[in-house]
């Protein structure tokens, strides 16, 4: 990802793959494939988690020269939905110590519907 801090409106932005993963168990499907890519307009479809940027400003889908979005579902029902995403987010800096100070700028991201004990996030580690 690509990182930009701007001082003065006390934001950042960021370009990422941001990729999300889940398991309905509906989907599940057999056979010799062991998984499938979809159409996104498959998104219009299924369900899929309803994340939310707290601290998010602005943020949109890159779609040139398509859609940057990726949806694949494996045999055991598991979901992969990928998007490259620019997100500009809120961030209090501390400046006191500029040009020589470190800033810390979290991405503060939830359900926006949902309650923490029916929809859990939890981040995937490169194992």
């Amino acid at each position: 990802s690509n990182l930009y801090l701007s001082f003065l409106p006390q934001d950042y932005s960021m370009d990422c793959y941001f990729r999300q993963y889940w398991r309905d168990k509906r989907l599940s499907f057999h056979g010799p494939i062991k998984s499938l890519s979809l159409s996104i307009k498959m998104l219009e479809r299924i369900w899929r988690p309803d994340t939310y940027f707290y601290n998010g400003k602005h943020s949109h889908v890159h779609t040139i020269t398509v859609p940057n979005k990726l949806l694949r579902l494996s045999q055991d029902g598991e979901i992969l939905y990928s998007m490259r995403l620019t997100i500009k987010a809120g961030c209090l800096m501390q400046l006191q110590s500029f040009p020589m100070d470190r800033q810390s700028c979290p991405l503060v991201l939830g359900s926006y519907a949902y309650s923490r004990q029916q929809l859990i996030y939890q981040w995937q580690t490169d194992d």
